[in-house]
């Protein structure tokens, strides 16, 4: 890659270089190139007919016709023009030097005699140096502009997009989606870690799929214990309601008493803690279907082992309910309030837009406005709870089924107590 690098920096500097050299080579094709044969020619002729020059320039100088492929004019070394071939020309030698005409000595038996002044056509070089300067000038900017258009889609092909690519895939194994691969492209500079990051992201989701097998393994062991230990928790209950039935001694019926509701307190926990696992193994199977509200008063009434709930009848209507759900729902509401309020119940319900609402208020002072938006999750317990047995799952779970019967459930504080609200949608909405 370090060569790679290298080899592209020292071709920029190559092509930045060439343009530049191009730029400064010099003019030479636009100056104006005299044909020393010629002019030689001409200082000899005018050195031998120079007497006659003088003769006859005396009195003006001569315009004479051009035989050479330049205009010249000659002077003598009074300043005086003698002869000239060409409209508008230096009358001394100071204008000719500020138009930099070529100036050739005249000499007669090795004495200069006269100056030959040749035009050079100055004004004609320069706009062709101008031209010629911006034509290279322009040509320069246009190489410069491509070589750096070539060298950005160069940086964009081969640092940008792969980086760009490398940046998107991380985004995804950040968010947990590890089935897509990395392109490995061993042609970018990137090309040497892409195989590396993609051999990260195959361990990486085979790690997350052992991980989800062990959890799943423990989540399914659990499941199994709780209905393995529902089974002699049931005997218990059942041994200990039939003692306690045939028991004459007060005292030995209190102790059978405090079994069985020990016994049923183990049960609920064990329920809760069996529905939770199965929701977390997605096999808690609701089956919600048109029933009448009359089912959720006869569900209440016998939820109510101790005769708490009082309130008006569930407005009849047809709802959308699972039975079997229902009841786990609702006991789970009137169990928690015996447990943690231990006052009467009051239920009311009325229809509201598509759904019958069904509220549980008790007198237990509530919980705090702090716990009312955790205590619904699972493994959560309001700060009121410590001395209290239980897992935090009952309400956890109730929310769940509710959701899954097209209804919802939400927790708050009324009347100076705690309030649970069930909503069940219409069946006819």
């Amino acid at each position: 890659m370090r060569r790679r690098f290298a080899l592209v920096a020292i071709l920029m500097v190559v092509l930045l270089i060439l343009p530049v050299a191009f730029l400064r080579t010099r003019e030479a094709d636009h100056v104006f190139r005299l044909d020393a044969v010629e002019v030689n020619r001409l200082i000899h002729e005018s050195a031998d007919n120079w007497d006659k020059l003088c003769e006859e320039g005396r009195d003006s100088a001569v315009k004479t016709v051009n035989m050479y492929d330049f205009e010249y004019e000659i002077m003598d070394n009074d300043g005086n023009v003698l002869l000239y071939t060409g409209n508008d020309m230096p009358s001394d030698l100071g204008r000719a030097t500020t138009l930099r005409y070529t100036i050739r000595d005249i000499t007669r038996d090795g004495v200069v005699v006269g100056k030959l002044l040749i035009a050079n056509d100055y004004e004609t070089i320069s706009d062709k140096a101008y031209v010629s300067y911006r034509v290279r000038y322009l040509t320069c900017v246009l190489v410069e502009a491509v070589i750096i258009v070539v060298f950005l889609c160069w940086i964009y092909l081969n640092i940008v997009r792969p980086f760009d690519r490398m940046r998107d895939f991380a985004a995804d194994v950040a968010s947990g989606n590890l089935d897509r691969p990395l392109t490995m492209d061993r042609g970018n500079i990137f090309g040497a870690f892409t195989e590396s990051f993609d051999i990260m992201r195959s361990e990486l989701a085979e790690a997350r799929q052992k991980e989800y097998e062990a959890q799943r393994s423990k989540v399914e062991l659990v499941a199994q214990l709780s209905h393995d230990i529902k089974t002699p928790v049931a005997s218990i209950r059942a041994m200990g309601e039939l003692l306690g039935a045939r028991s004459t001694d007060e005292k030995q019926k209190d102790k059978l008493d405090s079994i069985v509701r020990k016994a049923e307190q183990i049960d609920v926990l064990v329920s809760d803690l069996f529905a939770t696992t199965l929701t977390d193994l997605d096999q808690l199977e609701v089956d919600p279907s048109e029933q009448e509200s009359m089912v959720i008063g006869k569900i209440i009434r016998e939820a109510d082992h101790n005769d708490y709930v009082s309130g008006d009848n569930i407005d009849e209507c047809l709802i959308i309910c699972d039975p079997v759900r229902t009841t786990q729902v609702i006991n789970n509401i009137i169990h928690n309030s015996y447990k943690y309020a231990d006052t009467a119940i009051y239920v009311d319900s009325h229809i509201e837009d598509d759904c019958l609402i069904v509220s549980f208020t008790d007198r237990g002072g509530g919980v705090s406005e702090d716990d009312l938006p955790i205590i619904t999750k699972k493994f959560r317990r309001g700060s009121n709870a410590k001395d209290k047995q239980g897992a935090g799952l009952g309400l956890a779970i109730a929310m769940e089924l509710m959701e899954k019967m097209g209804g919802s459930l939400e927790c708050s504080n009324a009347d100076g107590g705690f309030r649970v609200t069930l909503m069940f949608k219409l069946a006819d909405s």
